[in-house]
């Protein structure tokens, strides 16, 4: 009694599955048959281009594991500023500007070294996620990386400047005076304005690419 199936009658996933868990070696003339229609164009056209799509989907689909890569990021480097306090002797408080904002420049490095030589910050690697080319879907290099991390780089070292620059002042004259303060407001509200354009850009896009990701030329997919 022939028990063979009937490939022809099969839809697109359940070729998929079949050729997943034939035995090429038991059955060499099944597993062909699934090849073959597999790769005929005219077989379950349809299927097929919404198959694709949907992988396409599922591949661009990394708001979650982005969110939660950087939660990992920032627990490590909340981790890390605590240890670098007890090392150099410097009361840690999560309160502390300069100490947040020195830190947010350590992760900035951080994120181009890692970017540019892994594709991914050990957040990302826990969450299967990765920076590619966009181009290419290819790997970047460190110069790319760097130009991703620009903004975030230079919005850091600046606050940092003006911490500096505000606690210099309050040291020598015991105030500050109003361009100064107008230049702390003026970057809360640049710094603000940039995250929420990182949001809704990412929202707004097929590829959920944020503006860092149009300024470096990449995108994040699973991996």
């Amino acid at each position: 009694m022939d028990n063979k199936p009937n490939f022809s009658e099969f839809t697109y996933d359940e070729l998929l599955d079949a050729e997943k868990h034939i035995d090429k070696d038991i059955y060499p003339e099944r597993y062909e048959a699934v090849i073959k229609l597999l790769n005929d164009p005219e077989h379950l056209p349809q299927p097929k281009k919404e198959f694709a799509q949907d992988m396409e989907v599922s591949k661009y689909s990394t708001f979650w594991p982005r969110f939660w890569a950087a939660a990992i990021d920032g627990i490590l480097f909340a981790l890390l500023l605590y240890i670098e306090c007890l090392i150099f002797g410097v009361e840690y408080s999560a309160q502390d500007k300069f100490l947040q904002a020195l830190n947010g420049v350590q992760f900035a490095l951080y994120a181009i070294f890692m970017h540019g030589y892994f594709g991914q910050t050990l957040g990302k690697m826990v969450m299967g996620v990765k920076v590619l080319n966009h181009d290419t879907e290819t790997k970047i290099n460190v110069k790319q990386a760097l130009r991703r991390e620009s903004v975030n780089l230079a919005l850091n070292i600046a606050w940092v400047l003006i911490i500096l620059t505000v606690a210099a002042t309050l040291e020598m004259t015991g105030t500050i005076s109003v361009g100064l303060s107008y230049t702390v407001i003026g970057f809360g509200i640049l710094a603000i304005v940039w995250g929420v354009s990182e949001f809704v850009t990412m929202l707004f896009n097929d590829k959920r690419r944020a503006i860092h990701d149009y300024i470096g030329k990449t995108v994040v997919v699973r991996t």
